[in-house]
């Protein structure tokens, strides 16, 4: 089989055009994925840099929250002369419930795991309070709740008890 010489002129002088762009193309190819990939890296980076603060906020937010929600900081801080049981109980589900609801949004910074033990926290402080409530009277006085209260919570965190 016989090509025209005119044919086998234009792939002589075709080939090393083609060789020249497809090494360019090849190369051009390879840069831009690297640089791609360096400005991700770059970008990923601000991105930390720029979520530390908050997440670290987060945190604190978060741990403030248990702080203010343990038995000896809540009842301090809710307990109000003259109340009743009832009342007592009401205003320390609602504390807890609120706090956790002003904190609600840090759980986008913070991993699953750990929001999954602050939700716990909450739940297991609520069942205490509840807890000890159900077995008083609700026109008792406050501080009944709260000795019940504290001497439920220090039993399930094993902390010893003063004898009397």
């Amino acid at each position: 089989m016989n090509f025209p010489q005119g044919l086998i002129d234009f792939l002589v002088y075709l080939a090393p055009s083609l060789m020249v762009f497809f090494t360019t193309w090849f190369l051009v190819r390879r840069f831009l994925q690297r640089e791609t990939t360096l400005k991700m890296l770059e970008l990923k980076a601000m991105q930390q840099k720029d979520m530390m603060p908050l997440r670290l906020q987060a945190y604190e937010r978060l741990s403030i929250y248990l702080e203010r929600i343990s038995p000896n900081v809540m009842l301090l801080n809710q307990y109000e002369p003259g109340m009743t049981v009832l009342e007592f109980q009401q205003s320390m589900l609602t504390m807890i419930r609120d706090e956790f609801e002003h904190n609600y949004a840090q759980q986008i910074y913070i991993t699953p795991p750990l929001w999954n033990l602050i939700r716990n926290a909450k739940e297991e402080v609520a069942r205490q309070v509840i807890s000890a409530a159900s077995s008083l009277d609700g026109e008792a006085p406050a501080y009944q709740l709260s000795k019940k209260f504290l001497m439920r919570s220090s039993i399930r965190m094993n902390i010893p008890r003063s004898v009397h």
